[in-house]
């Protein structure tokens, strides 16, 4: 039994990120994945009614981008000082304004919102990190080292949102590339082949 426990749907969503950032680290988890029915049954008694929710070692942490934050920082990947931690915390929140942006439109079922993400909205953004990793040296968007901002453009570029990745990344060769070698990474490359396949 894992001291670690991940708690949320059947699905990638606003969880994958963290499951990536403990599956590159090595760190044994349980990944609960609860039905509508379990998370009703449980929601009133959560910190903020809702999930994903992170039990780490007996403490509960809440806010996807929090739990992701902080698994990052205990297993390195947040930069080597606080300008590092900075500019990593800058690419997560640029690709989090991508999701958010999605995510609106998916939910509210408006076709032609999701084509203008789809067709705009993630092109501009995805040109905006690919000029922002090739002014850094174009391996890594912080410090010439992995950090969990990478692994979260590799997330929503291999993802995107709902299973809907951007279309293609011709034009930014320098995340394809980055995106390509994170994919080869030995724990990251086990976790994506072992992972349920879900549709959102």
């Amino acid at each position: 039994m894992s001291d670690i426990k991940l708690t949320y749907f059947p699905a990638k969503g606003r969880a994958e990120i963290a499951r990536i950032i403990l599956s590159y680290s090595g760190k044994k988890f349980t990944d609960e994945r609860l039905s509508g029915e379990q998370f009703g049954a449980i929601k009133s008694s959560l910190p903020y009614t809702q999930i994903p929710v992170l039990d780490y070692k007996g403490e509960v942490i809440c806010q996807s981008l929090t739990i992701a934050r902080f698994l990052a920082a205990e297993s390195g990947l947040t930069g080597r000082n606080n300008l590092e931690n900075a500019q990593a915390n800058e690419i997560v929140d640029a690709v989090a304004d991508l999701q958010n942006a999605f995510v609106k439109v998916f939910f509210a079922k408006d076709q032609d919102g999701v084509m203008n993400a789809l067709d705009k909205t993630y092109p501009a953004g995805l040109a905006n990190l690919e000029k922002i990793l090739k002014s850094r040296g174009g391996q890594f968007f912080v410090g010439n080292n992995l950090t969990w901002a990478d692994l979260v453009v590799f997330q929503f570029v291999n993802d995107g949102m709902a299973n809907t990745p951007p279309k293609d990344l011709k034009a930014f060769p320098n995340i394809a590339d980055l995106c390509k070698r994170v994919a080869e990474f030995p724990n990251i490359k086990s976790w994506l082949a072992a992972r349920p396949v879900t549709n959102m």
